[in-house]
């Protein structure tokens, strides 16, 4: 008869290593959750909708998502045909209790606009 050792090798690593590693990653994926759970929510913007009311003004309705009620400075521009800048308009829209919120606010161009972009959305100073 042959000894099973012979046969298959002996473990090289004690057997409470792979419980300290598996242990030491579930550490670390809680460690990682947790402080992904406690950094500030982002403020959202978009373009809700607009209308190009004539070759000089555009009417835009902005949509805010905010977690906080804290006063927000958007900086919304409009784009002709050949997507050249013809207006651009920077608002404070103050706090609200309301998450959502959607403001309205009409740009002066210089040319038919065909779209608006909101360029930047931050806290208000």
């Amino acid at each position: 008869m042959t000894d099973l050792a012979d046969r298959y090798g002996t473990r090289t690593s004690p057997r409470w290593l792979w419980w300290v590693v598996a242990g030491a990653g579930i550490a670390v994926g809680i460690a990682w959750a947790a402080w992904i759970a406690l950094q500030p929510r982002p403020i959202s913007t978009e373009v809700y909708s607009f209308e190009a009311v004539s070759d000089t003004q555009i009417d835009v309705q902005l949509e805010v998502i905010r977690p906080e009620p804290t006063a927000v400075t958007c900086s919304v521009y409009a784009q002709a045909l050949d997507h050249s800048i013809v207006g651009e308009k920077t608002v404070t829209i103050p706090p609200s209790d309301r998450e959502i919120v959607r403001e309205g606010l009409t740009l002066t161009t210089t040319d038919r606009a065909v779209t608006a972009v909101v360029r930047s959305c931050e806290v208000a100073d």
